[in-house]
């Protein structure tokens, strides 16, 4: 999958604007994504991707899109 392509996937998931989803932005300071809603957007991810959630350990490795996408192809 794209970095394009993840973006869409977290617009789609999160209704944040494509525009607004840069690599460095922050989940929770720039796209107002909270918690809860970041939790919907990581099981979401793993049931679209074959990403998965026991790989996540710490919050700061997905805070921004570029940490978790890194993070999803990790391996690949």
């Amino acid at each position: 999958m794209s970095f394009t392509q993840f973006q869409l996937l977290i617009e789609k998931i999160s209704h944040v604007p494509v525009a607004r989803i840069s690599p460095d932005a922050s989940f929770r300071d720039d796209l107002g994504i909270d918690s809860l809603q970041m939790v919907n957007l990581l099981v979401e991810l793993a049931e679209q991707t074959d990403f998965q959630l026991e790989t996540l350990s710490d919050s700061s490795e997905f805070s921004t899109p570029a940490r978790l996408y890194a993070l999803m192809n990790k391996g690949d």
